[in-house]
């Protein structure tokens, strides 16, 4: 069996809470594609994000705040990962109400995130997609 793998969604002004992120998750097994790191300049940016996505088994859109999801970027992994039939977790700290949420990442499974202490929800990423 294939390593599980999941796409990374997040905004510019979260780059290092997706750092953190990212590695936890590493730790516990799972890939990560981080785009910002993994695109190249001069690709056909959308084409290999959509590749990604559906390479990957999940779609996470982590944000710090409800603003962040205001990203067009990530509005279009969402919609890609949607029409794929990925599943889509929101990663967002609890002291923000889903319903500040842009419309578009809300249906996912929102999923509380502590951007200073990411291990929580990299376990819970963890658990609801690797087999028991």
């Amino acid at each position: 069996m294939s390593k599980q793998s999941v796409f990374l969604s997040y905004s510019s002004r979260d780059r290092d809470a997706a750092a953190r992120f990212e590695e936890a998750l590493e730790r516990l097994g799972l890939e990560a594609f981080n785009p910002v790191r993994e695109l190249q300049a001069g690709e056909d940016w959308r084409k290999s994000i959509q590749a990604a996505i559906k390479r990957s088994h999940a779609l996470i859109v982590l944000m710090t705040t409800p603003q962040s999801g205001e990203s067009s970027w990530m509005a279009y992994e969402a919609g890609v990962a949607e029409a794929l039939g990925k599943p889509i977790m929101v990663l967002l700290p609890s002291k923000y109400p889903v319903a500040e949420l842009p419309a578009d990442v809300a249906a996912g499974q929102v999923l509380d995130f502590d951007p200073k202490a990411p291990e929580g929800a990299a376990r819970e990423i963890v658990h609801r997609l690797v087999p028991a």
